[in-house]
């Protein structure tokens, strides 16, 4: 998932700045992750370069100037739908950019994330992302399988009614054996009253060889800690792998029909998928690595917690692939000679991330430099289709060695930037300022 939102944010131009780029990203999937798919207004796929055309900013004052302004605003934005790949996805990017060069220290905090979702460009993409989030739902609900149905109604449905896709969310998992159906009705339970959520046990039952599927019941409320133990005990006993289906939803919102061109429409698919692939939830690691850590000396417990680390290696997902180092970091820290095993691993995953942030970001950088706003979104679908059919992790290292890359020296650069190695100790924290 990490590396997904990294990706995304990287379609955002070489013009802006790393932080700027990330905290929009992030802002924006913080405010969709309990929304219907796609409901996020800044489009990933559609932002471009910063030497890209442009057009005056539109003044959005009140008094004498109101009814001005919005004939200019409603003028810009029929222009921007109008030529969106030669016109509208520049000036969204330009839009953007300048809220965030105003924003205090580029940092893209909730108002900043509001006014971002104000500008005409964001109403644009709000509007078409809701037009295809609607198209693909109709077509899920005429497939008519239980998955299928599913996923319509994680997108909102086909006539946008929340609380009713909901609500048909939470039925279909009642009724239903596909522990995918599961694990969408947990991500999206109902809040209105007279609708019955399914418990988060249910997937476990379904799947009890599935680590996301225990690690759903995990919770870091004290009072837990019990029920914490129990799951602990019963993934290393009965979990065989790791999977929290964002592959099987992306590739089932890719088999659906997509705009055949370049253009708003295409973008707003982008946005669908790209946040459904960035934003999708794991089991809580925050809760797994407490308890980890703090009964790292019971030998019992090092085991369950590296069997966990073990399940969450074999997974396909980067970010699964970090959280198991972490897990791994303590349990070598006590004993030694489980090094010989994590070792190779934890220079395999900083060669492919160092790989992936920088070697092959900079031999992407002078062929983007000369793509237009859509074509940059075109690559980007590619590069989403084929995390999609490989696998996020097989894919990023099956490149990497194609390339030739020496990964003893890219894990070594890593190290070099980092100051550690992903099996080194944490540091120990600093003291707050001014503190004695």
């Amino acid at each position: 998932m990490l590396l997904l939102l990294l990706l995304a944010a990287a379609w955002w131009g070489s013009g802006e700045r790393v932080a700027r780029r990330d905290a929009v990203v992030a802002g924006v999937d913080a405010g969709v992750a309990s929304a219907p798919l796609g409901d996020a207004v800044v489009a990933r796929g559609s932002s471009v370069p910063a030497s890209s055309a442009s057009a005056p900013a539109v003044s959005m004052g009140r008094g004498s100037t109101e009814s001005s302004d919005a004939q200019a605003r409603a003028a810009l934005v029929q222009r921007m739908k109008a030529d969106w790949c030669g016109f509208g996805a520049a000036e969204q990017h330009r839009q953007a950019a300048a809220i965030m060069e105003s924003a205090s220290g580029g940092i893209a905090g909730r108002e900043v994330i509001a006014e971002l979702n104000r500008t005409p460009g964001a109403q644009l993409m709000a509007e078409a992302v809701v037009q295809v989030r609607q198209r693909w739902a109709t077509t899920l609900q005429q497939r008519g399988d239980p998955r299928s149905l599913a996923v319509a109604a994680r997108l909102g449905g086909a006539d946008g009614d929340e609380a009713a896709a909901r609500a048909r969310l939470q039925a279909l998992a009642h009724t239903s054996s596909d522990p995918m159906v599961t694990a969408l009705a947990l991500q999206w339970p109902c809040k209105s009253a007279g609708c019955r959520n399914i418990d988060a046990a249910q997937w476990s039952r379904l799947e009890p060889a599935n680590l996301q599927a225990w690690l759903a019941l995990l919770n870091d409320a004290p009072s837990r800690r019990t029920q914490d133990a129990y799951v602990l005990e019963r993934v290393a006993s009965e979990a065989r792998y790791s999977r929290s289906y964002a592959r099987e939803f992306a590739a089932l919102l890719f088999s659906l029909p997509q705009a055949e061109a370049p253009g708003l429409l295409y973008d707003a698919e982008m946005q669908l998928i790209g946040v459904a692939m960035g934003a999708w939830p794991l089991g809580p690691s925050a809760p797994l690595i407490r308890m980890c850590r703090a009964g790292i000396a019971d030998a019992a417990l090092l085991q369950r917690c590296e069997a966990v680390a073990e399940l969450m290696w074999q997974a396909d997902s980067m970010l699964e692939r970090g959280l198991a180092l972490s897990l791994a970091r303590d349990a070598v820290t006590l004993r030694p000679a489980l090094k010989a095993r994590w070792e190779p691993r934890a220079r395999e995953l900083e060669a492919v991330r160092h790989w992936n942030s920088s070697v092959w970001e900079l031999k992407q950088a002078p062929a983007r430099e000369t793509m237009g706003p859509c074509d940059l979104s075109a690559e980007f679908r590619q590069h989403l289709q084929a995390n999609v059919a490989q696998g996020e992790w097989e894919r990023w290292r099956t490149e990497m060695r194609a390339d030739g890359a020496d990964e003893a020296a890219l894990s070594a650069e890593w190290r070099r930037q980092a100051g550690r190695g992903l099996l080194d100790p944490l540091p120990a924290p600093q003291p707050a300022s001014g503190a004695r």
